[in-house]
């Protein structure tokens, strides 16, 4: 059975394609407009200069500082304090790029690469701060309790899948002595691992699509109001957060919920995640578990703080 679900998955996707192709093209042209409109400006920065950091050898330097005491902390080699740090700062799914980089240039075994996956898999803090806090909750402080409960709990979810032992920190890689050639290699990578990302959209908000009409043509109840929410986040984070701040319930269990939707990620976050990872070897399954562990945790991190700094 289980070597069926695949193919009877893609023919069932193909068939709705087929019987409805007008629906579904909107559905894909919202995710590219909006991959084209948000993603796009905001991630090619980041994905452009990552990976010349990572090309320039700022990743061994890195690991002889901070990168030795947390890799001690996480069971895991030194350099992966380096994909953590883009991650905090630039968000899903840069900081699963960067460990695809570090795992194809040799800095990384396929099961450090692997275990590093559950802590380097964070949202950006400006669309913490901004989307969520300040827009969609209206809500500056709350928007700082999910965010320090957010980076917080991928740092414990770390502790959870750790190593047996640290590894020895590698040499600094060498500054490419064709700086044109490394600015040309960067963007030609980023260009097409954006390509990538926005493929991965388009089709995560056409299986949303999918699923709720499915729901709705079944007459399948969703069981309230704060579960569909929750399924919601389960396809998107944005749309879950929304549907949470209209739940019209208490601030804290807004708060913990938005938590929950932003470290999850969402099926767009997964996949985008896992066309990178997939390189190290990492199942998806395996991702998965890791992702809701981490929602788990920030989800009752931010109950416990948002309890004294949001009541």
């Amino acid at each position: 059975m289980r070597k069926l679900f695949p193919p009877l998955f893609v023919a069932s996707v193909l068939l709705a394609l087929l019987l409805s192709p007008a629906r579904y093209f909107v559905s894909v042209q919202k995710g590219v407009l909006l991959f084209a409109s948000s993603v796009l400006p905001s991630m090619l920065p980041y994905f452009f200069f990552t990976k010349l950091l990572t090309g320039t050898g700022c990743v061994g330097t890195l690991s002889t500082t901070v990168g030795k005491p947390l890799g001690k902390v996480w069971g895991n080699s030194p350099v992966t304090a380096y994909p953590f740090l883009m991650s905090l700062l630039s968000g899903y799914p840069v900081g699963a790029r960067v460990l695809a980089d570090l795992y194809e240039k040799g800095l990384l075994t396929k099961e450090e690469a692997a275990r590093a996956a559950s802590f380097c898999s964070t949202s950006g803090s400006m669309f913490v701060l901004g989307s969520v806090g300040a827009v969609i909750l209206g809500d500056a402080k709350a928007g700082v309790v999910i965010l320090v409960t957010h980076y917080v709990g991928a740092f414990l979810n770390g502790l959870l899948y750790r190593g047996k032992k640290s590894e020895v920190c590698p040499p600094a890689m060498p500054l490419s002595s064709q700086s044109g050639a490394l600015l040309s290699e960067a963007m030609y990578e980023s260009v097409l691992s954006l390509a990538l990302v926005g493929g991965f959209i388009a089709v995560a908000n056409l299986l949303g699509d999918m699923f709720f009409d499915l729901l709705g043509l079944t007459g399948l109840a969703l069981g309230g109001k704060t579960a569909g929410a929750v399924l919601y986040s389960v396809f998107e984070v944005t749309r879950g957060c929304v549907e949470f701040a209209a739940l019209g319930i208490e601030r804290v269990w807004t708060a913990a919920l938005c938590a929950f939707a932003v470290s999850f990620g969402g099926l767009s976050v997964l996949l985008q995640s896992l066309a990178f990872l997939g390189k190290t070897g990492l199942k998806w399954g395996k991702f998965l578990l890791m992702k809701t562990t981490q929602a788990l945790l920030s989800f009752s991190l931010c109950l416990g703080v948002g309890s004294l700094f949001l009541r």
